[in-house]
This record gives structure tokens, sequence and C-alpha cells, in this order.
């Protein structure tokens, strides 16, 4: 998902007076004020869209990693009875030192390099079944300085069987944001999971609702949103993303986000938000 800024850029802010209606009847942790924005991000807002999902777990933390806002199926998800229980905490206060240091890893990721990471297979959870796709994407400041990390996820049916299928797509997932540029090779990938190119193509379409290659498309769009942040030429961009030339790049990206990358990179830093879901 995305978050477009409003018409006048908010700063970080906090509400002196008390919590809006929302959050009033919450128990909080500790004595202080609750944070009500985040950047550009109105929490109030997004808990009020996403608590009655209670199959999408959904968080927001700051540049601290320290939780802003969840819903009420990450609570469930994390162990705890209710979303307060989670505001002003780490993962380390959840999860063992290595779990948190995993989930940590690519929220630093996104604090550091802006770019959204999309459509990503993790076993998580205090649950060893517990399968994730989720999304995460960087919350933005007014003047456009990446102040937070915002994720929603789909918990997806639990069983043996089914982690199989999870973890050999998780595997092919990883391969294809490691090789960004490499051409896609299902035949390669199918065996490396040790299944038929049908088999893993189902699977895909199954989990994901898309096929490998737009799955490709999503993690290459991705990466060159981040490197657009950068001073790197389109044309290397183009060739770091695995397109064949800098025409094809843009005719992709455009297809994806209703923009040339040129155009892109040109708009206000704090109006960048994630690229649409791109057509199959």
């Amino acid at each position: 998902m995305s978050y477009r800024p409003i018409a006048e850029p908010i700063s970080t802010s906090w509400s002196a007076a008390g919590a809006p209606p929302c959050r009033a009847n919450r128990p909080d942790q500790g004595s202080g004020p609750r944070m009500t924005m985040l950047g550009t991000a109105d929490l109030d807002l997004l808990e009020r869209l996403l608590s009655p999902l209670g199959e999408i777990p959904f968080f927001v933390k700051d540049a601290d990693l320290r939780f802003v806002a969840a819903n009420p199926a990450m609570a469930s998800l994390i162990g705890v009875r209710h979303p307060s229980e989670l505001i002003g905490h780490t993962s380390r206060d959840f999860f063992t030192a290595h779990v948190a240091e995993m989930y940590e890893a690519v929220d630093r990721h996104i604090l550091q390099s802006g770019d959204t990471v999309r459509d990503r297979l993790e076993l998580t959870g205090p649950r060893s079944d517990t399968w994730l796709l989720y999304t995460r994407t960087p919350v933005f400041a007014g003047d456009g300085a990446v102040t937070g990390v915002a994720a929603v996820a789909r918990a997806l049916p639990a069983g043996h069987a089914r982690g199989a299928i999870y973890s050999r797509l998780a595997d092919a997932l990883n391969w294809l944001r490691d090789h960004i540029a490499e051409p896609l090779d299902v035949p390669a990938l199918a065996k490396r999971a040790g299944i038929s190119v049908s088999q893993l193509e189902r699977n895909a379409a199954s989990v994901l609702g898309i096929s490998l290659r737009t799955a490709q498309h999503r993690l290459r769009i991705d990466h060159a949103i981040g490197l657009l942040a950068t001073g790197m030429p389109i044309a290397h961009i183009a060739q770091a993303c695995g397109f064949s030339d800098q025409s094809a790049f843009t005719r992709r990206f455009r297809t994806a986000t209703g923009l040339t990358p040129q155009r892109w990179r040109q708009r206000p830093p704090a109006s960048h938000h994630a690229a649409r879901e791109e057509a199959p």
C-alpha cells in the first residue's frame, strides 16, 4: 500500500491535550502523550481503517523502530491482548534477539534507502506455522526524509503442505530480489525448489495472485524507485534493474506508476510513494 502526502505537509506531532476519541479508551504504555502523526501519515486514520481487518496485520514504526500504530491482528500475531501493548516497544521486546534482528534488518534497509519491500514471504510470529505475505513501505516527512516504516500483511492459511509451498515460493522471490538484473529463468527456479515449472507457477498464482514474471517486474520497479532517489543516471538504473535499454525501462515504469522515470525523479520528495499495482 502507499501513503500519499496530504496537501500541506505535516511534521511529526503530539497530542498535548489528550488523544483523539479512537485512542481515548485505550490503555497506554506510560503516562506520556500519544503520537497521532508520523511525518505525513495519520496514525489514527490508519488504525481506524485497518482495525476491523482481522486477517490483515498492520503496523507503523518510527525511526527508532518503535511501534507507534498497530491493529488487533498485529497484536494477536505477536501474542498480546491489545494493540496499545505494542506502542512504544520494539520487536526485541517480543521476540528472541535473532528473530528481532531479522525483522529490524528489513526496517533499517527501508529507513536508509526509502525502498518499498513488496510481496515478501516469511515464516513469522511466535507460532512457527504462521506465514505472512507482507509489504513494507517508508513513511515520509514533509521534507521528503524517511521518518518511519509502515507494513501491511496477509496471514496465509496454515498447514504442513501449505508451509512447503510458502517456503519454496519465498526462496524463489528472494532469489529474484538478490539477482534483480538477471533474466527470469523459471525452469532454474523450479529446479532449485525441486518441483515442476507448472507447479511453481501455480504456487505463485495461488499465493501471490500473479505470475513470477509479473512479480519480477514489480520487484524491479520497486528497486528502480529507490535508485531514482540517488544521482544514478537513468540509463544506468535501467541496466541495474535488468532492462534491455532505457526505452524498455521507461515504458515499463510508466505502465507501473503513470510517470516516466525522469518525471518521477523531478517530483517533490514528499510526494514519492509506492508504485501502483502493475497489470499482469
